[in-house]
């Protein structure tokens, strides 16, 4: 028998078990979670050694890029890593805002 040739009292009974409906039911309980990072600073930081790996892994095949006409590719991890600074500056200065008490920290 398909589903729609089910009587309409069991297809009533059948709860869906998808996530949204559960929680729609009230099923489902959202915990309490906290920032793991208000400063920014490690996430950013991690980002530049990043670039900054990316860079010499691109340097080392630099010759390979430039026969291929990519040599462009060299100067992304640069530019990346020079956000990343401009990122990591602001992050600092936001973070010493927020201890010193002259700004929220939901604030942005």
């Amino acid at each position: 028998m398909t589903e729609e040739q089910e009587p309409a009292k069991e297809r009533a009974d059948k709860k869906r078990t998808d996530p949204t409906s559960q929680l729609a039911r009230g099923e489902l309980v959202h915990a309490e979670v906290k920032p793991l990072d208000l400063s920014g600073i490690p996430s950013v930081i991690t980002g530049i050694a990043m670039w900054a790996v990316a860079f010499v892994v691109l340097f080392v095949f630099r010759d390979r890029l430039e026969d291929d006409g990519l040599d462009w590719w060299l100067w992304v991890p640069v530019a990346g890593f020079g956000l990343g600074l401009i990122g990591l500056w602001y992050c600092k200065r936001r973070w010493t805002a927020i201890q010193a008490g002259h700004r929220s920290a939901t604030e942005d």
